[in-house]
């Protein structure tokens, strides 16, 4: 797909790319779990990726096409991210805290304990343009200039990973230990070690980000893949 441009999140797009997140995940299979309301998952995912994205050291990219329209967007976090988040996250929450901490200490517990890294913490592409390569373009983004920094990230993904699709582009392979959150939703680690750069396809990407290597990708399987790129 051509005339995409692939740059970081300005302040001021920050509440419409947490919007356009929560869209992307509103029929998730995990954060259905998480937020069981249909009236209130829309609004809680938006104020959560909010936190997200006003946390200090974060990290988002977005895809712009050239009607200066939003499809497709990234967020990643540094591991040292400042514990106040989940305060601001348990607020934001509401009802659903308690689901949202589950997550995050069983994430936590399961993280890389090897140096610093960066977590993916979301990757969405619009629907209607899935599978056109924005979604390996957004990762490639950050990738490459972790690369260079050589650091490690670590980072969440919707599906069982077999080796193919998006993260096979990128060598990833499985690590780790099954993770189970009340028997309901399980999480597959999976980490990378040799980094392969698929084409942009003609999209153009923009400079000032921070990038790395020996990638560490915790999977929550059977969650819906629709959503996510």
């Amino acid at each position: 797909m051509r005339d995409i441009t692939i740059r970081p999140i300005k302040a001021e797009e920050i509440k419409a790319v947490a919007a356009f997140i929560a869209a992307g995940y509103y029929d998730d299979k995990f954060f259905k779990w998480v937020v069981s309301s249909d009236l209130d998952r829309h609004l809680i995912i938006t104020d959560y990726y909010q936190v997200y994205l006003n946390a200090t050291g974060c990290v988002a990219h977005v895809a712009i096409n050239s009607n200066n329209e939003l499809i497709g967007a990234t967020v990643w976090l540094p591991h040292d991210v400042d514990a106040k988040i989940y305060d601001d996250i348990n607020k934001v929450a509401g009802i659903y805290a308690t689901n949202f901490a589950e997550v995050a200490t069983k994430s936590h517990n399961n993280e890389p304990t090897a140096g610093p890294f960066y977590q993916l913490v979301a990757v969405v592409v619009d629907k209607k343009l899935q599978g056109g390569g924005i979604g390996a373009a957004l990762l490639r983004y950050q990738i490459d200039s972790l690369d260079e920094a050589n650091i490690p990230t670590y980072l969440e993904a919707s599906t069982p990973y077999h080796g193919g699709g998006i993260y096979g582009k990128f060598d990833y392979q499985p690590f780790g230990e099954l993770i189970l959150l009340r028997g309901l939703i399980c999480i597959h680690c999976i980490d990378q070690r040799g980094i392969k750069k698929p084409p942009l396809s003609g999209m153009k990407a923009t400079s000032g980000t921070t990038r790395g290597p020996a990638l560490y990708l915790n999977q929550l399987a059977g969650i819906s893949k629709n959503s996510v790129w």
